[in-house]
C-alpha cells in the first residue's frame, strides 16, 4: 500500500490512537487493547520516519545515554 499523508494527517491519526486507548470498547472492539494500539503506533512511526537507529537506541540518544 502507498499512502500520501501530510504531517498534519499523521498527527491526527496518532492523536486518535492515543484517545482510543482511553475509551471503553464494546463487542469486537475489545480486541484493540493498549498493547495492540501501541504496536500500530510504533509501526506507523517506523514506516513514516526512516532511521538508522532502533527505537531503543533512539530513546537512549534522546535521554543522553550513550553506549561505549
Amino acid at each position: 500500500m502507498n499512502f500520501e499523508l501530510s504531517i498534519e494527517d499523521y498527527t491526527i491519526i496518532l492523536n486518535a490512537l492515543h484517545y482510543y486507548k482511553k475509551v471503553e470498547k464494546r463487542g469486537n472492539f475489545q480486541q484493540y487493547n493498549e498493547k495492540r494500539i501501541n504496536a500500530l503506533r510504533d509501526k506507523l512511526a517506523k514506516q513514516t520516519v526512516q532511521s538508522k537507529f532502533s527505537f531503543e537506541e533512539y530513546g537512549d540518544i534522546i535521554n543522553g545515554n550513550t553506549r561505549d
